[in-house]
């Protein structure tokens, strides 16, 4: 009989512990090839203290919600199905603070190709209304584990509105409900911008590739002449179009005061 609690021990060591131990690829093969231990793994059980929910294979579920491209599918279903119907499963986070480190939640959402139902929907908004800064965040909250799912601009805020399970119509309410404060938004839209240029992929001999004033003046073709890379390419292009999407769903400020204007001139 397989005993997951060594499996885990041995695949967190492999990843996590400083140094490392073991052969992470080694490890990891020899648990993704065995369905058996994947769906054993994912099954909730209660944590040692019984107060929680958790799983059999914290670490195992870790790396199946990193790998969902190759894993079984019945494993990864059912572990989808416990992050969404459990707060406690959906807010684990195995490395990093539980306040704001990388839940099985947050890492679910990576993958686009995963048709989330309206009830699973809810579910994710609910909990991305608890970060810091929503219409509905309450200051007694901040170092609880509701602060789960990530940490500044990228936390499950950025990952619901890039995910294609939600519409534009829906994501228009939620770019609204998601920032209260309209300098806030401001300020991270700014960021999602310049986390584009910054990226290392942008810079050569010092120099960056791309300028802010004409970011989204690149075709994608351009960009694929540029990197010659086809998933840099598509990284990089996704980024753009995302922070456009965000400028027709929430218009900063100073865009909003131009359209203003030209209102004014128009009726004049």
């Amino acid at each position: 009989m397989t005993n997951i609690n060594l499996l885990d021990e041995a695949l967190y060591n492999s990843i996590y512990r400083s140094p490392r131990v073991g052969n992470f690829n080694e490890i990891w093969n020899n648990i993704k090839n065995d369905p058996q231990v994947l769906r054993e793994a994912v099954q909730i059980t209660e944590d040692k203290y019984n107060k929680r929910n958790t799983v059999k294979g914290l670490t195992i579920c870790d790396s199946i919600l990193i790998n969902y491209k190759s894993i079984d599918e019945i494993a990864y279903m059912n572990l989808i199905d416990a992050i969404y119907t459990n707060k406690d499963i959906a807010r684990i986070v195995v490395d990093g603070a539980s306040t704001g480190g990388f839940s099985f939640l947050f890492m679910s959402l990576w993958n686009h190709n995963l048709k989330l139902t309206n009830e699973q929907k809810d579910f994710a908004i609910d909990e991305a209304m608890n970060k810091i800064g929503t219409t509905r965040y309450q200051q007694t909250e901040l170092l609880s584990n509701t602060q789960a799912h990530g940490v500044g601009i990228y936390d499950i805020r950025y990952q619901i509105l890039k995910n294609p399970n939600w519409s534009f119509e829906e994501k228009k309410k939620l770019v609204m409900d998601f920032w209260n404060d309209a300098k806030v938004y401001d300020e991270t839209l700014d960021q999602w911008e310049w986390g584009i240029i910054n990226n290392c992929v942008n810079f050569k001999n010092y120099h960056t590739i791309l300028e802010k004033d004409t970011l989204y003046e690149f075709t994608y073709e351009r960009l694929l002449n540029i990197y010659k890379d086809k998933a840099i390419t598509e990284q990089i292009w996704n980024e753009i179009q995302f922070c456009k999407q965000m400028h027709k769903l929430r218009p900063q400020q100073w865009e909003l005061e131009i359209i203003s204007k030209k209102k004014v001139l128009n009726y004049i």
